[in-house]
C-alpha cells in the first residue's frame, strides 16, 4: 500500500518510524476533536486495518498510560488531556530557557497567555535567592502587540513540521504586489528574523528550497501527504549562506568590505552579524568590516541605514546601488541640502513658526 505514506523525495520511512508518527498524530487528532474519531474512521484515514488501529490505541492507553476512553457511539476522547511528562533541568538550563522565553515576548506570533504561563512555571522552580531577579519580567520586556493571524499560521506550520506533512499555501509574493499564488511546500522549519517569522521549505512549484515570509501567507492547509526532508539539506548551512534569513538564489557569496566611522564602528563591532565577519580597527579610528555573503536586498538595506557613516570599499556594484539610492533621496527631499559628490547630508532645519 504505497500510497499510505507517500513521500516527495528520498527513501520511505521504516515501519516503526511510521507507526510512532501515526500514534502521535492519533493523539493529536483525538485531543483536537474528542468523540469524533472512531476506530473505523481512523482505519479509513490511515488506510490500514481496524485491527492495527486497535493495537495503536492499546499503545496509547497502556504503553503511554493516557486516559483514553470510548463513547457508546464509538468515538474516542481523553478523560484528561495529554500533558508532557515532568522534565528535570539543571539551574543553568532552566535559567537559559527562562531568559529565552522572556526574549520570546518580543516576537509577535507566540501566544502571550501560553508564554506567560510557561515563564511563571519556570520562575517557580528557581532557587529562592534568584526570585527577586526574575520578577516583573513583563515590565522589563514589554510584549509586542498580539498578531492572531500570525499565531494561527505559525501553529499550523509547526504542527505540519512535526508531522512531516506538506502544506498548501495561499501566498502573496513581495515581488508581485496584489498577486495571490498557490504553493505546495514541504515545511522544514520556521525561523524568526527581527520582528518577522519565515518558513523555510521545499517549494514544489520552484523545485527548490525557498523562504516564505509568514505574514504574507494568507492561508495554510495541512495535506495528508507525508514528505521526507532532503538528506543533503542543512538548515544551519542554508542560513549561514545568506544575510539574516534571506539569501540570493542567483548571487554567489562574495567578500564585502565596509568602512565605518569611529562612532558607527563601535556599534557594529559589538555585534556578531555573521560567522564570516572580520573586523579591524584602522589607525584613523575607523572600523574595517569584512564579510562573505551574497549581496541581497536585505544586506544592501542594512548598509544603507548607516548612511554617511558607512563607506563601501567593495564590491563596486554595491557602491553603485547606494549612489543611486542617494540620488533618489536627493530628488525626493528637495529641502535637504546635499552635496552629491561626497554624499554629505546636512542636518534638516525645521521651518520656524511665524
Amino acid at each position: 500500500m504505497s500510497k499510505r505514506y507517500p513521500t516527495t523525495r528520498g527513501e520511505p520511512r521504516a515501519p516503526e518510524t511510521q507507526r510512532a508518527s501515526r500514534i502521535l498524530e492519533i493523539i493529536s487528532k483525538i485531543s483536537a476533536a474528542p468523540n469524533q474519531w472512531t476506530r473505523r474512521s481512523l482505519a479509513e484515514h490511515y488506510e490500514i486495518s481496524e485491527r492495527q488501529i486497535t493495537k495503536d490505541l492499546q499503545v496509547i492507553r497502556h504503553g503511554l498510560r493516557l486516559e483514553l476512553e470510548r463513547q457508546p457511539s464509538g468515538g474516542y476522547y481523553f478523560k484528561t488531556l495529554p500533558r508532557l511528562p515532568a522534565v528535570s533541568y539543571s539551574l543553568a538550563e532552566a535559567l537559559a530557557i527562562f531568559l529565552a522565553a522572556q526574549a520570546g515576548r518580543r516576537l509577535a506570533g507566540i501566544p502571550h497567555e501560553e508564554l506567560s504561563a510557561a515563564i511563571a512555571r519556570l520562575r517557580s522552580i528557581m532557587p529562592r535567592e534568584l526570585q527577586p531577579l526574575l520578577q516583573d519580567d513583563g515590565a522589563a520586556v514589554p510584549p509586542v502587540p498580539r498578531n492572531r493571524h500570525r499565531e494561527r499560521i505559525l501553529e499550523v506550520l509547526t504542527r505540519a513540521i512535526a508531522a512531516r506533512k506538506s502544506v498548501d499555501l495561499v501566498y502573496h509574493p513581495a515581488s508581485r504586489p496584489g498577486e495571490r499564488t498557490q504553493r505546495r511546500v514541504d515545511p522544514y522549519a520556521v525561523v524568526p528574523n527581527g520582528q518577522s517569522w519565515h518558513l523555510i521549505g521545499w517549494c514544489h512549484l520552484r523545485c527548490a528550497v525557498r523562504i516564505f515570509k509568514v505574514d504574507r501567507v494568507e492561508d495554510v492547509t495541512v495535506t495528508d501527504i507525508r514528505f521526507t526532508p532532503d538528506p543533503e539539506f542543512d538548515l544551519n548551512e542554508f542560513l549561514t549562506a545568506g544575510w539574516g534569513v534571506t539569501r540570493g538564489t542567483d548571487q554567489p557569496p562574495e567578500e564585502i568590505v565596509l568602512r565605518f566611522t569611529p562612532t558607527a564602528g563601535r556599534w557594529v563591532a559589538e555585534e556578531q552579524w555573521h560567522p564570516t565577519q572580520r573586523s579591524e580597527w584602522l589607525p584613523d579610528g575607523s572600523l574595517e568590516f569584512r564579510v562573505t555573503v551574497p549581496v541581497t536586498e536585505e544586506f544592501a538595506r542594512w548598509v544603507l541605514h548607516y548612511g554617511a557613516d558607512c563607506d563601501v570599499v567593495a564590491p563596486v556594484h554595491l557602491r553603485t546601488w547606494l549612489a543611486e539610492q542617494a540620488r533618489a533621496l536627493v530628488e525626493r527631499y528637495s529641502r535637504v541640502n546635499v552635496e552629491v559628490g561626497d554624499l554629505l547630508v546636512t542636518s534638516f532645519q525645521p521651518r520656524k513658526e511665524v
